[in-house]
């Protein structure tokens, strides 16, 4: 092993999580054996997450074991999927001997490194010293990464296996997922041959293969793999992910929903749950869908990683099965921190309109939609604020506000599947299933419109026309994915044949940031990415 300066080990800044003090600071301790000085300590999932938010962390010690609310597993998980660590940040986590190959074989978002009680200084810095190592090795193609460069990162991956072999496992798992970003299956294909030519028992390799497959359009052939990766890996989370992808792309839901609440029996975590939750909502599971979000509230009560939309999606469904009083009793004792949001309190006082209209309290739902029009007012609304909004004005009687509010919702991201799936469910539960073509085709060609004249603008050699009616657009709907790839890419265009305009670039990573947060992995956007770093390249260069 390459050994690790110890002045590296000893600037790191660290975090120690875990519920019992007398473990927190034996761990202090053999941190401070190492040199490591600039350490915190949380005693709770909650105190982790502020310090998260509060500092950037080189290295996260974190016992599986917490609390009754949240594990280490379900810390890391929120951490991941809120996007709150770096990805250099090492996280280790600790648990018993006696339950490791249950933390480690179901885990979703794995750690940067397991290590099993008892803890000793030298055993954290072997651990620490051979992720630093690996960190250096993967340096350029991570710095490549950091500049949204996934062409250049692919490069660096040949790099990294010419000069550092050691770790050919990591790099072509990497180098796979970046090809299949950019759309690039039969190199990807490759890629996971050799690594199964390697060892024949690397799941994540087949199921690349599987994902090559399905960008390919070949999904019967990628469920036939998936269906293989599952009947000797029961408990590999991704594999039901792509099953339950595939089997709605064709079209069977139910399947769908079964992958998902087979994967939430695996890991029981509040993810989990919100998806099946989702799923069984859509397709009119109500009760598989109550049942999900309960458990979900289970999960995450008391804790900072509850969501808002949780109770929300709980009381809806309380509605639609016709427990009213339940949905109302939920939503009257919401946490106080989730008033501070006017789109939760916009939603909450749809759905209690909603409650109220079913116990035939009249004018008390009359004054609940007052209410959530009121908070509604002026903001950029969710998915389930607008939809519940529209399921509201029409259980008043304000079947004008409804439709207008159902348009909107899905001008707001008219290539949105589930979105407009769920449009169409408000329409029917609402009586209104005659109006949904009108509504929501209407809407969708209304935005195509919209792209196919800027389009049409910029090839009659209009370009500002064409820029400004995009600008416009997205002021009414500034998370329409469609129209942001569209505004993108002509402002690109534009550039392209004029020459960089400042202002153009920073709409361009405006739209782009946006779209990284609505669709990651986009292969339109991870290629809008590199042409405007290429075309920025250009201009430096001739000025220089």
């Amino acid at each position: 092993m390459t050994l690790v300066p110890f002045s590296r080990i000893s600037n790191l800044r660290s975090l120690i999580i875990d519920d019992m003090p007398s473990m927190r600071q034996n761990i202090r301790m053999h941190l401070g054996q190492l040199g490591i000085t600039k350490v915190d300590q949380a005693a709770t999932p909650d105190e982790a997450i502020r310090f998260v938010q509060a500092a950037s962390h080189d290295l996260i010690i974190c016992d599986y074991n917490l609390n009754k609310e949240t594990n280490g597993q379900q810390l890391l998980e929120f951490f991941r999927a809120q996007r709150m660590l770096s990805p250099t940040t090492m996280f280790i986590m600790v648990t018993a001997e006696s339950g490791y190959n249950l933390v480690a074989s179901a885990a979703e978002f794995q750690p940067d490194a397991y290590m099993l009680k008892p803890l000793t200084a030298s055993k954290i810095a072997e651990r620490i010293e051979r992720l630093l190592e690996k960190q250096n090795a993967l340096l350029p193609i991570n710095e490549k990464l950091k500049r949204k460069d996934v062409a250049g990162a692919i490069s660096e991956c040949d790099n990294v296996l010419k000069n550092s072999p050691k770790w050919i496992v990591d790099v072509l798992k990497t180098k796979g997922n970046l090809l299949l970003e950019l759309r690039r299956v039969d190199e990807a294909r490759a890629v996971y041959a050799q690594a199964l030519e390697l060892r024949d028992d690397l799941v994540w390799a087949k199921v690349g293969l599987a994902r090559c497959n399905i960008i390919a359009g070949q999904l019967d052939e990628a469920k036939e793999i998936i269906q293989g990766v599952l009947l000797k890996n029961t408990q590999y989370i991704e594999a039901y992910d792509l099953l339950a992808q595939i089997e709605e792309a064709q079209g069977n839901e139910s399947e769908a929903l079964d992958a998902l609440s087979r994967s939430s029996e695996i890991i029981p975590s509040a993810r989990r749950s919100r998806l099946v939750g989702d799923a069984a909502y859509r397709i009119g599971n109500l009760e598989q869908a109550k049942e999900a979000f309960d458990k979900v509230i289970s999960h995450t009560k008391g804790s900072l990683t509850a969501q808002p939309t949780d109770l929300l999606s709980l009381a809806q469904v309380h509605v639609d099965t016709g427990d009213a009083e339940e949905a109302l009793k939920l939503l009257s004792n919401a946490p106080k921190r989730y008033a501070d949001s006017k789109l939760f309190l916009s939603t909450q006082s749809a759905v209690a309109a909603q409650a109220h209209v079913k116990l035939g309290n009249l004018d008390a739902a009359a004054a609940a939609f007052a209410v959530a029009a009121q908070h509604n007012a002026g903001e950029a609304g969710s998915e389930l604020t607008s939809l519940a909004l529209a399921k509201a004005a029409f259980a008043v009687g304000k079947d004008e506000e409804g439709a207008r509010l159902i348009a909107q919702a899905v001008k707001s991201d008219h290539e949105n599947k589930t979105l407009i799936t769920l449009a169409r469910k408000v329409l029917t539960e609402s009586g209104k299933e005659a109006m949904a073509d009108e509504l929501i085709d209407g809407a969708v060609k209304q935005c195509m419109s919209i792209i196919t004249e800027a389009n049409a603008l910029m090839r009659s050699a209009k370009p500002d026309e064409s820029l400004a009616k995009l600008e416009e657009a997205l002021h009414s709907m500034p998370e329409n994915t469609g129209v942001l790839l569209a505004a993108a890419q002509l402002h690109l265009l534009w550039m392209s044949q004029r020459g960089i305009n400042l202002d153009y670039v920073k709409r361009v990573n405006r739209y782009l940031t946006t779209l990284d947060r609505l669709i990651p992995g986009n292969d339109r956007v991870g290629k809008m990415h590199r042409f405007l770093r290429e075309t920025l390249a250009k201009a430096a260069a001739k000025k220089a």
